[in-house]
């Protein structure tokens, strides 16, 4: 259903602003278009933000779209008072827009509870990945290093590009550590590669077909990516974005699941729990 949503309400704003711009040419009160603009136009942007400037996390509220979407709201009230019921298609407008940020804030935004994922102190659970020249890859491999495996959405999703850039950014300091660094999606091959080919860095970026791991370690996200990307090669589910720490003992030492897919662990936050091999 949240698939549906997201795609539904972003392309219904891109509507109330269209003729919102075109009310105002129109021979009513100003200020009922221009309080439905406002209404919309501002989580409008937010998204538009998050595309273009593609941050890696967010505030779990940004209270300031909520206030002027709501400020376009009461314009909006106070010209149908002022002026008649026959503007109230244009409080209508603002009211859907207003009400669809509420909703994406208190309910798209937030994950689904992990259901059996690991915790720290546990082992981390054997299973096997496909690099993107189709190789299987097994968690063996990652035995006598630390590592550090980041599940992420898909190349779509603006804010895991940026957290895996942001990773990237702190390769030097992975580096000090000898540890192995894993990217894992359930999106395509080519999509895998095309992510992996903008990051020189020796880290591995691994297929999960089927979301089989995700939902083995409990963090599988059914129906997570926005309705119409299938069309673009990407798979209906995904798995939460996830961090997970491990030592070179193939023991977690730190594992944070999205509660809310805006707000990611900065990388000082995990990369403290890399520890150090013997003799370094």
């Amino acid at each position: 259903m949240k698939r549906w949503f997201i795609s539904f309400y972003i392309a219904v704003l891109a509507g109330l602003v269209v003729t919102a711009l075109y009310g105002l040419l129109l021979p009513v009160p100003w200020a009922a278009p221009a309080g439905m603009l406002l209404a919309a136009i501002a989580p409008l942007t937010f998204f538009t933000w998050l595309t273009g400037a593609r941050p890696a996390r967010t505030e779990a509220h940004p209270v300031i779209v909520s206030v002027l979407s709501g400020l376009g709201a009461v314009v909006t009230m106070m010209a149908v008072y002022r002026y008649g019921d026959q503007l109230q298609p244009w409080l209508i407008g603002a009211v859907v827009a207003l009400a669809g940020w509420l909703t994406y804030v208190t309910w798209y935004s937030r994950q689904p509870l992990p259901v059996g994922a690991p915790v720290p102190g546990e082992a981390l659970p054997g299973f096997s990945l496909v690099n993107a020249d189709g190789e299987e890859v097994s968690t063996i491999s990652l035995r006598g290093h630390n590592a550090v495996l980041l599940f992420y959405r898909g190349n779509w999703c603006p804010l895991c590009t940026a957290q895996i850039q942001e990773l990237a950014a702190a390769w030097r300091k992975v580096a000090r550590y000898d540890a192995k660094v894993w990217f894992i999606s359930s999106q395509s091959q080519k999509h895998t590669r095309e992510i992996a080919r903008k990051l020189s860095i020796p880290a591995k970026f691994l297929r999960d077909p089927g979301n089989r791991v995700a939902t083995q370690l409990g963090i599988a996200a059914p129906g997570a990516t926005p309705a119409g990307l299938e069309a673009l090669g990407y798979p209906t589910d995904a798995a939460l974005p996830t961090v997970i720490v491990v030592d070179e003992n193939g023991i977690i030492r730190f594992i944070e699941v999205a509660s809310n897919y805006r707000l990611r662990p900065d990388p000082e936050s995990y990369l403290k729990y890399l520890v150090p091999r013997d003799g370094d």
